[in-house]
């Protein structure tokens, strides 16, 4: 009996440190969040052209005259998509199905087809959702 009673005050000691060491404890950094839209800086038509004809370059092993000529594909893209932002509208999604549509299709004309191929691979797999793999059935839409 004494020793069950000694148990008990020594797992009721260990229980309230506990208690106390994690209240008094600071509490963690909240996890750093995006930035408002407003806040971050805008990059014009020429920067985006110029990062996504990069990123294209990397991607897809353009040589430097296809870089090029992307780069200039890519600036059309985004000088169209900022005369719809400076008019106060976003565009739709069939204004944005047309601006797309021409770029793929520039983009088709300066790449070989290999490249064109990973291309639209890697388009598609943006429009995917978060975290689904490439391969995964899509759910029915339910009505």
């Amino acid at each position: 009996m004494k020793k069950l009673m000694i148990t008990c005050v020594l797992l009721s000691s260990v229980a309230v440190s506990f208690a106390q060491s994690t209240a008094t404890s600071p509490a963690a950094p909240p996890a750093p969040q995006a930035m408002p839209s407003a806040a971050r800086p805008m990059m014009n038509p020429e920067q985006m052209a110029k990062r996504r004809a990069t990123m294209d370059t990397k991607q897809y092993g353009l040589n430097p005259e296809q870089a090029t000529k992307a780069e200039a594909v890519e600036l059309e893209f985004f000088q169209a998509l900022e005369k719809y932002r400076a008019s106060g509208v976003q565009p739709n999604q069939g204004q944005m199905g047309n601006l797309t549509a021409r770029r793929d299709g520039k983009m088709k004309e300066l790449m070989t087809p290999e490249q064109y191929a990973k291309f639209e691979a890697g388009r598609n797999r943006e429009h995917m959702a978060p975290n689904t793999p490439a391969n995964a059935p899509q759910a029915a839409p339910k009505n």
